[in-house]
Order: C-alpha cells, then sequence, then structure tokens
C-alpha cells in the first residue's frame, strides 16, 4: 500500500543522497534530522541532528524529532525501526534502489513527487540530466578502455570489491572503462579476496575517501593485501572520492561523470 504524505514540514532522511536532494529541492530548512551519511553540503548537514546510520538505524532519536515523514530507500536498516516509528503514526517512505546513469534524475522525481514540489523536481532532474548527458559525450573522445576495480572499505576488517548489482552497476561502462568487479567473482559488494583481485588485474582502482584515510592514506591502501600485486597498485593509480560523491547518485552526478572520464582517460587532457 502506497504511503500517504500530507505535511512534509519536518523531514528525516535516512541516507545522504536523499537528504542532498531534499537540500537542492529548496526544502532545506524542513529537514530536522538526517544519517550520519549525509555529508554534503558540509556545513549545513553537519549541524543537523543524526539518527544513526542508513544500516544500524535508531527508532527513538528518529520520533524524538517528531517527524511527519521520514525518507529512506531499501537500504534502510533495521527493518524494526522502520515498523516501529510506522507504528507511531509516521509516514515513512521506503523507495527501491535505484541504479545506472538515470538513477539520478529518476530518483529526484521520486522524492520531489513524495514531498509535493513536482516542479522543482522536475527542473532539478531536467538539469542533473542534462549534466550527465554533457559528461557522458565526452567518452566518444576517449581511447582508452582501462581496467578499473572498485574497493570499498567499510572497516578495516571489511573490505569489499563492488560487482554487478549495485547503485554503481554500468556507470564505469558508460565512463568508458570496463569493470572488473563481475569477472573476478563478484556480485554486489562482496569480501575482496587477494586472488580475485589479483586475477582482475586492474589498471585502475577506485576507492572512497574515509575508507582510504581509515588505512592510512595510499601506502595503508596499497598494503591491502592483493592490492599492492596489481598493475594499478604497481602505478600507484587509486582514484579517491568522497564516499557520498561517489556512491550516492545524487545532484552531483553530472560532476562525478566529468570527473571520472577525465581521471580515467589522460588523453582528454
Amino acid at each position: 500500500m502506497a504511503t500517504t504524505v500530507t505535511d512534509a514540514s519536518r523531514i528525516v532522511t535516512l541516507s545522504g543522497d536523499f537528504s542532498e536532494i531534499v537540500w537542492d529541492l529548496g526544502l532545506g530548512p524542513n529537514l530536522v534530522g538526517v544519517d550520519l551519511g549525509s555529508v554534503y553540503p558540509k556545513e549545513e548537514m553537519r549541524l543537523k541532528p543524526k539518527v544513526g546510520v542508513e544500516y544500524r538505524l535508531l527508532t527513538e532519536p528518529i520520533l524524538t524529532l517528531s517527524p511527519t515523514v521520514v525518507i529512506g530507500d531499501v537500504d534502510a536498516t533495521p527493518g524494526t525501526v522502520i515498523d516501529q516509528v510506522r507504528a507511531a503514526g509516521v509516514p515513512v517512505v521506503i523507495f527501491p534502489r535505484f541504479a545506472g546513469v538515470t538513477a539520478p534524475g529518476e530518483k529526484i522525481r521520486a522524492v520531489a513527487g513524495v514531498l509535493g514540489v513536482a516542479d522543482a523536481g522536475e527542473q532539478l532532474a531536467s538539469r542533473v540530466q542534462e549534466e550527465v548527458d554533457t559528461a557522458l559525450a565526452l567518452v566518444a573522445s576517449t581511447r582508452s578502455r582501462p581496467r578499473v576495480a572498485v574497493v570499498y572499505i567499510a572497516t578495516q576488517n571489511t573490505i569489499l570489491l563492488l560487482g554487478a548489482n549495485t547503485v554503481f552497476d554500468g556507470l564505469l561502462e558508460a565512463v568508458g572503462a570496463e569493470n572488473v568487479g563481475p569477472p573476478a567473482g563478484a556480485d554486489g559488494f562482496v569480501a575482496l579476496t587477494p586472488e580475485a583481485l589479483i586475477a582482475a588485474a586492474p589498471e585502475v582502482i577506485i576507492t572512497a575517501e574515509r575508507g582510504f584515510e581509515g588505512v592510512g592514506g595510499l601506502d595503508g591502501f596499497l598494503a591491502i593485501p592483493g592490492v599492492g600485486q596489481t598493475p594499478a597498485g604497481a602505478t600507484g593509480s587509486v582514484l579517491v572520492y568522497e564516499d557520498l560523491y561517489l556512491l550516492g547518485l545524487g545532484p552531483r552526478t553530472g560532476a562525478l561523470l566529468d570527473q571520472l572520464i577525465h581521471d580515467l582517460h589522460p588523453e582528454l587532457g
């Protein structure tokens, strides 16, 4: 049954991409609580009350904020928290996981529709899609097709290799690269094994900033078993991006794709 939202005056978001979208829709003052992954815009999000992280949400911090609507997607867990918030009478909208180069526009339109600002959503989605299309048009001018792996460091003991069936699925191909995750045996985010990464032989490794800094920067990253034994490790070809920017598929996706294309294809200058 569809969730009916009649009041968007007090919004709580359960992941950073939704926080960023709500902000860019002009509803920042209505945003009363966010998850810990909400890092953009940086200073504004730093001041917002936190309700846990998307994968470890807490009921009490959400309800304490007296939200009129809560927004997240299927990654928002545990489900018991979602059930408890709904049982308290708060509308909770859980979207599917959006993936691929059309995801930003689809996500923006979906959020804007729920919050009653469809016109603003259409304007924002159209602008973002235009930025995405402009970036992807650059691929026609590239010659290289680098082999790329996306490695995500959740904790020092949990290091994951990105394969198919993730939000990033299809993006590497779109920017003129070969995603070595699926040939390496990865389906979704799966535990990184040195053997799989070495066999995949990526020429470039992409990773997110928080985990990269957590292991001590480039030296620590290259010390992860298997990383240093790849062509990317041998040449230090590691691209590091802010977590939400890289994996959020939000309003900044066009800028990300433009940066990825230039970073992966030095022939563009």
